[in-house]
């Protein structure tokens, strides 16, 4: 089963527009399924970095988390101190 899609929409460059067409084009399918999969590829590599920065920040006893996993780095407004 098919895990349901997110809708996302972007402007993109005619160079990238001409690019996912002739790869759509030379594989009989449509550019948002190749543009899935070029943001599929790049999210795994992201994913694999990960893994791997956090093994060296193990191993040399740093904390595995990155500063962007505070809840106010996730688009949560942060509250002024007085």
């Amino acid at each position: 089963m098919a895990l349901p899609l997110k809708d996302f929409r972007l402007g993109i460059s005619e160079s990238i527009d001409l690019w996912l067409e002739s790869v759509a084009q030379a594989n009989a399918a449509d550019k948002a399924a190749i543009a899935r999969e070029v943001l599929q590829e790049w999210a795994d590599r992201k994913e694999h970095e990960h893994k791997v920065a956090s093994r060296l920040k193990r191993s040399n006893g740093g904390q595995t988390e990155l500063p962007w996993s505070e809840a106010e780095d996730a688009g949560n407004v942060r509250k002024s101190r007085k």
